[in-house]
This record gives C-alpha cells, sequence and structure tokens, in this order.
C-alpha cells in the first residue's frame, strides 16, 4: 500500500478559503506563509507542499476569480437577430462574478503582487470574459449599430462603467439588491443607447 498524502483536498481548500479571507481584508500584500498556515490549521510544509509557494497559492486565487468572470460571461446566449439585446445579460454576468468571488475581484485585474508576473496562459484566461463583450461589440458593429466606433474604445467604456458599479456594489454604496440590479440595467443600456449615436 503505497504512503497516504501527507496534505489533501481539504487542506488545499482550507488554505485557499484562508487566502481568500486575508486578500478580501488586506490585499494580496497581506499573505505571508505564516498567516496562511495557521488561520488554516496546518503548516508552511502545506503551502509548499500543495502549491509551490505563497505565489503559486496566489495564482490559484487569481485563477478562481477570472473562471468566475469567464464562466459567467460565456454562460450569456448568443443572440443571432440582435446583438444589442445582449448588454444587460452580460453586465449583469458581470455583477454575478464579482458578487461571487467579492474578495477576489481585484486579483481578476492582474494585481497579484507587486513582485509578481502572471504567465501568458493567465493573462488569456483574464481576457476571455473581455472577448465575450468584444464578440457582442463586434457583431453590432457589422450591423451597422455603432457608427464611427473601434470595438476596444466601446468595450473600455463599458468596462469603465461596469467596474464602477462593481466597485460602488462591493462597498456597499447601494441600499439594496433591486436598486442595484435596476442601477446596472439603466447604466448599461444607457450607455449602449450613446454609443449608438455617431461621436462628434
Amino acid at each position: 500500500m503505497g504512503r497516504p498524502r501527507e496534505h489533501g483536498p481539504q487542506t488545499r481548500q482550507a488554505l485557499l478559503d484562508a487566502g481568500t479571507r486575508i486578500v478580501g481584508a488586506e490585499g494580496a500584500t497581506g499573505v505571508t506563509l505564516r498567516r496562511l498556515a495557521d488561520e488554516a490549521g496546518t503548516t508552511t510544509r502545506a503551502v509548499y507542499s500543495l502549491f509551490g509557494d505563497k505565489d503559486g497559492l496566489l495564482r490559484q486565487l487569481f485563477t478562481i476569480a477570472a473562471e468566475t468572470m469567464r464562466r459567467h460571461h460565456e454562460a450569456v446566449p448568443v443572440d443571432p437577430d440582435d446583438p444589442m439585446r445582449e448588454f444587460p445579460p452580460l453586465a449583469l454576468a458581470y455583477r454575478a462574478a464579482a458578487r461571487e468571488q467579492p474578495a477576489l475581484y481585484d486579483l481578476w485585474f492582474g494585481r497579484v503582487t507587486p513582485d509578481m508576473k502572471l504567465s501568458e496562459e493567465d493573462a488569456a484566461l483574464a481576457y476571455r470574459s473581455f472577448e465575450r463583450v468584444l464578440n457582442t461589440i463586434r457583431r453590432c458593429i457589422d450591423t451597422g449599430r455603432f457608427p464611427d466606433r473601434e470595438p476596444m474604445q466601446i468595450g473600455l467604456e463599458l468596462f469603465g462603467l461596469v467596474h464602477g458599479l462593481a466597485s460602488l456594489e462591493l462597498r456597499g454604496f447601494f441600499p439594496d439588491d433591486a436598486i442595484a440590479r435596476v442601477s446596472w440595467v439603466d447604466g448599461i443600456s444607457a450607455l449602449v443607447r450613446g454609443i449608438e449615436t455617431a461621436p462628434r
């Protein structure tokens, strides 16, 4: 019989949970090997065994945040008749992802630690949710709905809006869920209507 693994799935999840709590409260720079181990009820050796090092655990937390965004965005159905109708669901997908992983929201932007570089694969995963939005924008441009506009320009305008709304909501600025949801739908709808008008 082989030797049982010293650090299994439960320890791995406990370390991820501890990392999530610390990142949510203090940011990624608050994470240390000793704090991770103490909060997870294990040893620093477990971090090395399961993640390689602290950066390996932080990279896994980044992956969770990016994968959450990707999953919600790519779950929005493509509307073959009118891609304009996809924008409110896409905005609400962003909202759902931010609310699902509020403590890890900032990690999705690649803000892990000042000296830690994400791989090309990491960056590609983070970009997939934005690419889903760009797909809708390109189809709108192809149908003449966004005259004299560039996909990336529109994408960044929409990104700025949803990031601002998410930042406000995660910090408790909306009094309740219903008002927050209406603000998301109204905000994205108004911006899209404005983009339909050719720029001066």
